[in-house]
């Protein structure tokens, strides 16, 4: 619809970005332990993404 409102993108720093990947891929690693083997290895490989994704944000400025 051409009269829809939409909001401005939230800035979100990389540290925020870096712990909410890390919180997912733990979340999916948790998951996994309760699972079949077929599930187990689904979250397993979403756990992996989450990781690796927070690995490739730039490095904390402290």
């Amino acid at each position: 619809m051409p009269n829809e409102f939409t909001p401005a993108p939230i800035a979100v720093s990389d540290s925020e970005d870096r712990d909410y990947l890390l919180k997912r891929a733990d979340q999916h690693r948790r998951q996994g332990e309760r699972c079949d083997p077929v599930s187990r290895s689904l979250h397993a490989r979403f756990q992996r993404l989450y990781e690796d994704r927070a690995a490739a944000l730039p490095p904390e400025s402290d």
